[in-house]
């Protein structure tokens, strides 16, 4: 058995090790790291632990496993779901940049962003994310050039780039696209992780949205899907103060 332990330990390590190689460290792959490490150490001195700690050790990993079960669940329902809205206004949140170029994650929204742009010529849509460390540029200011790129007319796009967050993203959206007199209705594009929390933020913003989701690496899933975890807890537990939406 606890060779068992050891094994599952060590696909861990090498699940959520994986990232690093492409500089992908964030809370989602540090936690499975820890995850995986103590897998490998209960494994190999399982036998030496009191009765009392395997049994609180057994019952904290199956509470917690519960938890990301329930949480995966809603995380699924939100990205399965289909947009049904003929008259909205595409937002799609912004992720990092390594330079003037998208990150993979980025890339991905931005060719789902794209294909739905193109599936509904009506919509508009608005770029959302401000300039952080290492971009030279607004996450914004880099969809929109991608849309571009893509064929999307600039007619159709608007950027909105001074947000630091999802809550933001979605806040200073609303400011554009009632400025411009756009449809209130969002259809949110990112990954489909994080969909239920950005959607769960609009509503508690008073917001009406649906969701367009872009589908994450397999190699990579479990670092964000865990990261996300960690958020969607707290968004549960200590929410935090949204910005007002004029």
């Amino acid at each position: 058995m606890g060779l068992l332990f050891v094994i599952i330990g060590c696909l861990l390590l090498y699940v959520f090790g994986a990232p690093i190689s492409v500089r992908i460290l964030n809370v989602g792959n540090a936690a499975g790291l820890i995850l995986g490490a103590g897998f490998v150490l209960y494994g190999i001195f399982r036998e030496k632990l009191p009765k009392k700690l395997r049994t609180v050790l057994k019952i904290g990993f199956l509470a917690g496993v519960l938890l990301l079960a329930v949480e995966g669940i809603f995380m699924a329902v939100q990205a399965a779901d289909k947009p049904q809205q003929e008259e909205a206004t595409v937002v799609v949140l912004g992720c990092g940049l390594k330079g003037d170029n998208p990150s993979l994650m980025l890339r991905q929204r931005i060719d789902a962003a794209a294909d739905y742009l193109k599936a509904h010529p009506a919509l508009k849509a608005v770029c959302t994310g401000g300039q952080g460390p290492g971009e030279n540029l607004s996450e914004g200011a880099c969809i929109k050039r991608e849309l571009l790129a893509a064929g999307i007319e600039e007619e159709r796009l608007f950027v909105e780039d001074h947000s630091t967050s999802t809550s933001e993203n979605l806040a200073y959206a609303m400011e554009i696209i009632r400025a411009e007199g756009l449809p209130e209705d969002l259809i949110i594009v990112s990954h489909e992780f994080h969909l239920y929390r950005a959607c769960h933020m609009a509503a508690r913003m008073g917001l009406n949205s649906e969701s367009v989701a872009a589908k994450t690496p397999a190699w990579l899933f479990p670092t964000f899907f865990l990261r996300e975890c960690f958020a969607i807890l707290k968004e549960w537990i200590l929410p935090d103060a949204l910005p007002a939406v004029p």
